[in-house]
């Protein structure tokens, strides 16, 4: 599972780290009944606070994204099939658009540059590349 946190953005690192594992999951890059690794590992290996993994899996949870369970660590847990483009899925992609040309133009990075590596990521992460 790769998974960055960047300790300079001004995205707080729990939604870095929920957004980051809704994707996996949505996506199917993290398959139903997959195991999780255990929140103190991920902490260790993300340099952050266990408490902060453990809040993330407790609202991936809630919305139904992973199982949790004592000795048995957390999973994902099997997804509907989506028929529709969720609202809030669209607001949050607006959101996080914002934040993409807020870090581009400081860093003085130009709309097809910003477009270029928007589009690298999907067919990355999509598997097309």
């Amino acid at each position: 599972m790769i998974v960055r946190i960047d300790h300079g953005s001004p995205v707080p690192i729990f939604e870095q780290l929920r957004s980051q594992l809704e994707r996996l999951i949505v996506s199917g890059q993290l398959a139903p009944r997959s195991r999780l690794p255990a929140i103190r590992h991920l902490a260790i290996d993300l340099g952050i606070a266990p408490g902060t993994v453990a809040k993330v899996y407790e609202a991936l949870a809630r919305d139904g994204l992973v199982v949790s369970a004592r000795r048995h660590g957390t999973t994902v847990a099997p997804l509907p099939v989506a028929t529709r483009p969720d609202a809030g899925t669209a607001a949050e992609v607006q959101k996080v658009a914002e934040s993409l040309v807020v870090v581009a133009r400081q860093g003085n990075i130009g709309l097809e540059a910003a477009l270029n590596s928007v589009s690298q990521a999907w067919a990355r992460l999509a598997g097309e590349a």
